[in-house]
């Protein structure tokens, strides 16, 4: 059994704001292993005691796990071990900042994709992560106009909200709001110098349509019903206190 170097990427690099900066608002020991999180919606994950081997236990959708050493690659599929004799499939994890999860109480993750959608909307694929780091659901967004999709600190400029750490101005909240907010807003604030001001949580009821509603003036939003239902209902159950926006996952 040929060893290969870990396949998940290190933490994010360092950055001029947030976590990302010259000193991290919420240390963590240098020592932690890798944390992840299973993704496989509506499924479960098996754990072999061996790569691909006997099956010894099952693993629910949004459980976290520690990656206790290096993966395998046998038969081109990747095995991570998450313990003694505990392996599982490597594509069935997604790999958490140990410092964002180190952030306290229930928090939102939201990750820049290449995906589309509204004839051109780039979708933030959101998980909503309640106190233990446990995903509760997750759920599309959009931010920004079309043909507006990179994130920038530039107000008024209906970009993207720039990428870093938010706090919910008041953690449990949903307030109403009428039109293009869709009936929800809840207020976040950057931890981090920017322009950008004015930011909330809502929902975009033109994000599919492709008018000239379409969109955001950079306000993080569900585009459907369904997932704004969801969203709103962890807020008011779970109240989220801070919102991480993320670059896609293949960029540094």
């Amino acid at each position: 059994m040929k060893s290969f170097p870990p396949v998940f990427p290190p933490p994010l690099a360092p950055r001029a704001r947030g976590i990302w900066g010259g000193c991290s608002l919420f240390p963590v020991p240098c020592y932690m292993n890798p944390i992840a999180i299973v993704t496989t919606p509506d499924d479960t994950l098996n754990v072999r005691s061996t790569p691909n081997g006997e099956i010894v236990d099952i693993l629910g959708d949004g459980t976290q796990v520690e990656i206790s050493g290096d993966s395998v690659n046998i038969e081109g599929e990747i095995w991570t071990p998450i313990g003694i004799n505990r392996w599982v499939a490597a594509k069935y994890l997604t790999l958490i900042d140990a410092e964002i999860l180190a952030i306290p109480g229930a928090k939102i993750i939201s990750t820049q994709t290449e995906e589309q959608i509204g004839g051109g909307l780039q979708v933030y694929q959101t998980k909503l992560l309640d106190n233990t780091g446990t995903i509760i659901n997750t759920v599309r967004c959009v931010s920004g106009r079309i043909g507006q999709q990179i994130p920038s600190d530039i107000s008024g400029s209906q970009t993207p909200l720039p990428f870093g750490i938010y706090t919910f101005d008041a953690p449990g909240i949903v307030e109403d709001a009428p039109g293009e907010f869709g009936g929800v807003w809840s207020a976040i604030t950057p931890t981090f110098p920017t322009e950008r001001a004015g930011l909330g949580v809502h929902y975009d009821p033109s994000a599919l349509l492709s008018v000239s509603e379409t969109g955001t003036s950079g306000c993080l939003a569900t585009p459907t019903i369904e997932e704004r239902e969801i969203m709103t209902t962890f807020i008011l159950e779970y109240q989220p206190t801070h919102l991480i926006v993320k670059k896609p996952e293949n960029q540094d």
